[in-house]
């Protein structure tokens, strides 16, 4: 005969026992909590965030093990799963072991068949790593975003500060008293320069900045630029390398490289008042990126950024220093530097300890030299003579830069787009040099330039820029450049070598 009671209550224990298995084998937090917050139960998962065991918790009220800032964030959500709710929420919680998560909560209530709510299950997810990646990737957006509005700024400031030099300059030619000259010429060209230096701060921060790669001996360009530094560090301040063996050539713009370098070197200094150590490191492979990449380390003995800070320091603008002490752009140029360059770049920082940020920089590719020209004799015959097609969409820029070519000895025709320029590029075979802006409505100079180089490959080429970047897979690429805005002697001197 079967004893049904004994066989309920072994179907009970063997349930009891299977819901405890499967909860504790589940990557989540599992809990149920009566109408009192007492804790009715909790698996492994739940339990160990606190530092306890499943049975301990069982029993507990909810203001007993979690923590007050915790339980006033939650309370409100507790009330409502208490009203038959359903609820969910993100919040950050300290682990037992010391580590901050983020955890996602859902709150279940459970509710009898009368209406009653008789307690509600909790469900709790780690989701630190999400709301990380999801932090970087909003970083990256705001960064992106930046960077498009800097790059319109920087591009149409630069045509402005064309037009402005392109003017002066022949003023200055035409002033003799000194006196004038120093009163009200020459602080204008300071200005215009300091504006030049403005605009590719914030093409670096938008990562649009023409760049110069070239393969690069790490060692050399930093024990180089160290002899440079030595003379700008206070004598409270030592400056130490380690550098690997057997390091390879890295690709990037050696000369933009030195002022990522100079930036990080004087922020190290500036965070350390009362002296201390900057230490510079060369490795490779990188940790991070493999055998592709050169890790360099830049760190110094400083008081730290604190953490609720470290994720702006890359941000245009933003800076700890005091007013006119800095314009908050030195870390979103390096930042944009290195990912124009195909690098990455992240630091470590601990308040009282110090700061390290770690460059991954690009291995030269094989076989790849730097390289070297020379004016040839034809070159140098060209100055000073034939025909010569400037296109621009600003009249004015085209006005000023054809007035200089023609006081330069060369005959001189105007086109406002790469429409109206390829006919003449076609028709005229006495032209001998095509000068053009890059950024223009409708075709664009790399696309005049191509155009013209396949129907004319004897024709010598400029490219005009305010800060667009040439996608490096076009031939275009290869022809000679000027940044905006430049001095008529720059475009003589790239016409003769072109």
């Amino acid at each position: 005969m079967i004893d049904f009671k004994l066989y309920a209550e072994q179907g009970a224990w063997r349930d009891e026992r299977l819901l405890k298995v499967i909860t504790d084998k589940l990557p989540i937090g599992l809990a149920y909590v009566d109408p009192d917050k007492i804790y009715r139960f909790a698996n492994s998962r739940f339990a160990a965030a606190y530092g306890l065991s499943p049975g301990a918790i069982v029993g507990m009220h909810a203001d007993d093990f979690i923590c007050t800032d915790t339980m006033e964030l939650g309370d409100p959500f507790f009330e409502a799963a208490f009203k038959g709710t359903a609820v969910d929420y993100v919040h950050p919680v300290r682990h037992q072991d010391g580590r901050q998560m983020v955890v996602r909560t859902f709150l279940r209530p459970e509710i009898s068949s009368s209406g009653d709510v008789l307690g509600f299950f909790v469900c709790s997810f780690n989701v630190t790593r999400e709301k990380e990646a999801e932090a970087r990737l909003l970083q990256a957006q705001k960064m992106d975003a930046v960077g498009q509005l800097a790059s319109g700024i920087a591009h149409d400031f630069n045509n402005l500060l064309a037009v402005v030099i392109g003017n002066m300059a022949p003023l200055r030619e035409k002033i003799s008293d000194p006196a004038l000259l120093a009163e009200y010429v020459d602080p204008t060209f300071h200005a215009i320069e300091q504006g030049v230096q403005l605009t590719q701060q914030l093409l670096a921060v938008a990562r649009r900045q023409p760049l110069h790669p070239e393969p690069v001996d790490a060692v050399e360009c930093v024990t180089s630029f160290l002899r440079l530094l030595r003379r700008t560090m206070r004598t409270d301040i030592s400056v130490t390398t380690r550098f690997g063996l057997h390091l390879p050539a890295i690709y990037l713009d050696r000369a933009q490289f030195e002022v990522a370098l100079l930036n990080l070197c004087l922020n190290a200094r500036d965070a350390m008042p009362e002296g201390g150590e900057i230490v510079i490191a060369l490795a490779h492979p990188s940790p991070e990126m493999g055998p592709g990449f050169v890790r360099l380390t830049l760190s110094d003995t400083g008081h730290g950024i604190p953490a609720e800070i470290r994720n702006q320091i890359f941000e245009p603008f933003f800076t700890t220093k005091a007013s006119g002490k800095g314009t908050g752009l030195g870390l979103s140029m390096i930042w944009g530097f290195v990912k124009q360059s195909a690098g990455r770049i992240d630091l470590e920082s601990e308040v009282g300890v110090g700061t390290t940020f770690l460059l991954d920089l690009p291995v030269a590719p094989h076989g790849e030299t730097r390289p070297e020209a020379a004016p040839d004799e034809a070159s140098r015959r060209l100055h000073g003579q034939g025909l010569v097609l400037v296109v621009d969409d600003n009249h004015t820029i085209r006005r000023h830069i054809g007035r200089d070519l023609e006081l330069a000895g060369y005959t001189v025709i105007e086109a406002e787009s790469g429409e109206e320029a390829v006919p003449l590029v076609e028709a005229l075979d006495e032209l001998c040099v095509l000068v053009s802006d890059v950024a223009m409505p409708g075709m664009s100079g790399y696309d005049l330039a191509e155009t013209a180089m396949n129907g004319r490959p004897d024709l010598r080429i400029i490219l005009m820029t305010a800060g667009e970047v040439c996608d490096t897979g076009r031939p275009a690429c290869r022809l000679p450049i000027l940044r905006k805005p430049f001095p008529i002697g720059d475009l003589l001197k790239k016409i003769e070598s072109a």
